[in-house]
């Protein structure tokens, strides 16, 4: 029984030395990407990935607890948000940068530089896509006030689990290359450069819907209100 106890004791004391980023056995400061993709600890000549995809595994439990709480929260204060113009937007994206540092960020850590910082490239603009939907809805169900908390109560979970889970698959692809040793491919850019032209339609599309409330507004007989969306209409 105290020889299991040891047993566990000493495994669970490698696992954070892994996690730290260091060698399980001499416990030497050692690259976390160097971990990854194995090879021998330049102090001691141990094998480095040996309990690498253990440490993974429990990156994804840790992961999972973040995103079933982050998704329920959203939830309610998209509802709440959702009573005010435009303010759901402010929490989708709040939601998303918490939840970025808290799930995603941490599986970048085990990247070399610059697969890295092509993740992180490729989060942030698969971040903007879905703040731009996000807005692009606000704008779309604004004008029913009665029934817009109900409906950002839905999409807003909805697009924060699209962001996470997508950002996701985007760090688990980078680990798995990562893990195989391979070096950036040029259609790799596809990604970023399908992201760049999707936020551009969204962008365009937002604009449309907010010159078409805009003209809207202008034909009602209301002076106060056709006079404010006439000028409006002019900075467009």
């Amino acid at each position: 029984m105290a020889e299991e106890v040891a047993i566990k004791s000493t495994d669970a004391h490698q696992m954070e030395l892994v996690h730290a980023g260091r060698c399980r056995r001499c416990a030497e400061r050692v690259s976390r990407a160097k971990i990854l993709r194995g090879g021998e600890c330049p102090h001691c000549g141990s094998v480095l990935n040996q309990a690498t995809q253990k440490v993974l595994d429990q990156l994804e439990i840790r992961r999972l607890r973040w995103r079933l709480a982050g998704y329920g929260l959203v939830g309610v204060a998209s509802f709440f948000a959702g009573a005010i113009p435009l303010l759901q937007t402010v929490v989708q994206v709040v939601a998303l940068f918490i939840l970025h540092v808290i799930v995603l960020r941490r599986g970048l850590v085990w990247l070399a530089p610059g697969r890295r910082i092509f993740a992180r490239l490729n989060m942030k603009l698969f971040g903007a896509v879905v703040s731009a939907m996000a807005l692009l809805i606000n704008v779309a169900i604004a004008p029913f006030l009665g029934f817009s908390a109900f409906i950002l109560a839905a999409t807003g979970p909805v697009l924060t689990a699209i962001y996470v889970e997508g950002g996701l698959v985007i760090v688990r692809s980078s680990l798995r290359r990562e893990s195989e040793g391979r070096r950036l491919q040029l259609t790799e850019w596809a990604l970023p450069v399908a992201f760049i032209i999707a936020l551009v339609f969204l962008v365009v599309g937002t604009l449309g819907l907010v010159a078409g409330a805009l003209h809207l507004l202008a034909s009602l007989e209301i002076p106060a209100v056709g006079e404010l969306a006439e000028t409006l209409l002019e900075l467009f």
